[in-house]
């Protein structure tokens, strides 16, 4: 008799979860929004712990992409701009995060002063982490809990290396490629995985799945 699987937390495992999670943050995806958006079960606890990151990441989010194509301005004006001008703790946040730096010519002439604004790695690395488990379960149906380490990277640019490390790979994309990204799995060993993501083609990140018990066999041979 055919039965019908248990619904769990994408994140922890955990039995019939009362809400859904979106895979990227919906909030990186300006109004209106697309309707092929990712959602994966979540438990309320799961999801009450990636508000205040999935904020914070949208902030930083906007401000690197810029502003200088309809959707990323939308984003920055239906968005992260609001939040920021209500949330003085997000406002002060960003402050902190910023640092004065000169403006120079090629040539090395000073032209002005201005302020660089430096990712909060942690939020960012916790975000991505988040984002490969979500997808993980989206796609192959299995909760990665503690069983894997995973490995986040951020890239500057998405150079021809990088390409040709994910050629392989599936590719899909959400909002009419506001988000894309690449992924895969070892045939022989299927906690091994790996992800890419664009970010409305300014951001790109990704990481790696890797089983623990072989990331033990590493640190013990090392």
């Amino acid at each position: 008799m055919n039965t019908t699987p248990a619904i769990v937390c994408a994140y922890c495992g955990a039995a019939s979860p009362t809400t859904r999670d979106h895979v990227p943050p919906k909030g990186i995806f300006p109004a209106p929004r697309p309707n092929d958006l990712i959602t994966v079960p979540c438990c309320s606890y799961c999801n009450r712990a990636a508000s205040e990151n999935d904020e914070v990441f949208r902030a930083y989010l906007s401000l690197h992409v810029g502003f200088d194509t309809p959707s990323t301005q939308r984003l920055w004006e239906q968005t992260a701009l609001s939040r920021i001008r209500r949330r003085r703790g997000l406002r002060d946040h960003i402050v902190s995060k910023s640092e004065p730096v000169l403006l120079t010519t090629p040539g090395g002439v000073i032209h002005g002063h201005a302020y660089r604004l430096r990712w909060d790695s942690d939020v960012h690395d916790k975000t991505i982490e988040r984002l490969i488990r979500g997808l993980y379960f989206h796609h192959y149906q299995e909760v990665l809990g503690p069983r894997v380490h995973i490995s986040t990277h951020w890239f500057r640019s998405l150079t021809q290396d990088i390409l040709d490390a994910t050629r392989d790979c599936e590719q899909r994309s959400v909002g009419n490629d506001q988000f894309v990204y690449r992924f895969g799995r070892a045939i022989d060993g299927q906690l091994h995985s790996i992800w890419l993501f664009e970010f409305h083609s300014r951001h790109w990140a990704g990481g790696e799945t890797t089983p623990v018990d072989d990331v033990a066999k590493d640190e013990c041979h090392g």
